[in-house]
Parts: C-alpha cells; sequence; structure tokens
C-alpha cells in the first residue's frame, strides 16, 4: 500500500502517476480505498498588504466559468505544514477555546488530522481571467498552499439555521452572517 505522506504533492498528474510506479512497480501495488490522490488545482497567494487571490493552473481555468456569479466560495486547500506521520496519527486534541475540552479531531478544526484538508468559506472580489486569479477576501492558510477544490457557496444547502455546538465554539466570531 503507498502512503501518501511519504510523497510530496505533484500538481502535474502524469509526472505523480509516473513517480509513483517507479517507486512502486506495477505488481506490487495495492490499491485500496483507504488512501486516495488529488490533484493540485491552484495555490493560495498573498501578497502581505495588497491582496489574497487563488492563482488557479492554467489547464483548470475553463472549470472557473460562471464563478463570477456568485459571492462567496468554498475552497477546500491542503494543510503541508501538517502532512506528516505525527500530525495523521493525531485522533484527538484541545480545540484552541477557553475551556475547551478534548475532542476528537472530527469535533474540532484541528489541523493536524488524518487527513489535512483545510477549509474555508471566502468572499470573491473579483475574478482576473488573464492572470488566472480569484481574488478573495481573506483564507486561514500560508502563501503557497495548495488548493485541491473549489465550490461555490450556496445558502440554500451550506447554511444551517440553529445548528448546535458545543460551549467553546459559543464566543467564536461570525465572518458572513448576523
Amino acid at each position: 500500500m503507498i502512503s501518501l505522506y511519504k510523497y510530496p504533492l505533484i500538481d502535474d498528474p502524469d509526472i505523480a502517476r509516473n513517480s509513483i510506479q517507479r517507486i512502486v512497480p506495477r505488481q506490487s501495488v495495492v490499491i485500496t480505498f483507504n488512501e486516495l490522490c488529488c490533484s493540485i488545482i491552484g495555490h493560495v497567494r498573498k501578497e502581505e498588504g495588497i491582496s489574497i487571490y487563488i492563482e488557479i493552473l492554467e489547464r483548470f481555468w475553463e472549470a472557473t466559468l460562471q464563478l463570477d456569479k456568485f459571492s462567496h466560495l468554498i475552497i477546500l486547500w491542503w494543510i503541508t505544514g501538517r502532512d506528516n506521520p505525527g500530525d495523521r496519527a493525531n485522533l484527538s486534541d484541545y480545540p484552541p477555546q477557553t475551556a475547551a475540552e478534548l475532542s476528537g479531531v472530527f469535533a474540532s478544526r484541528s489541523p493536524a488530522r488524518p487527513t489535512p484538508i483545510g477549509h474555508s468559506i471566502v468572499a470573491v472580489t473579483h475574478l482576473d481571467e488573464g492572470k488566472h486569479r480569484i481574488y478573495i477576501d481573506q483564507i486561514d492558510a500560508f502563501d503557497s498552499t495548495p488548493i485541491i477544490d473549489i465550490k461555490p457557496y450556496m445558502p440554500s444547502s451550506d447554511k444551517v439555521d440553529d445548528a448546535r455546538v458545543p460551549p467553546w465554539f459559543l464566543k467564536n466570531l461570525r465572518r458572513y452572517t448576523k
């Protein structure tokens, strides 16, 4: 079985496929659904004090067609600094809120988790088609963080009225709701 944290994310699928085949010959590979491979579609870019944007790889830019019709997006990104055996083995943690109780990583936003995928809901400020950029208001990812997917935010299905959370999350600041 191939363990993905041993190999860097490669943004070219042909290179990734050939690299894995060289490391592990085809006849000895056991493919399971315990681990998957994903494509990098772009990167976070932060120009200090100037702008924040998602730079989409040219071959994926067509996938942004009609994206300018949405005010907000859900961005899925790879938590690169936490992609290691120790962090992937982490199953519980204390959320960084006051008086938080030990919680499983599926009940927290801990970056140390079995699959280091982060997500952010962002407001779109504008798109630059010529430079393949989606300008956004904020994102809690570092500069050069790989983007693995983008989805439009849909208030009809992505907003939950009266959602229940543990008491230590009640004081979190709201970003886009009243």
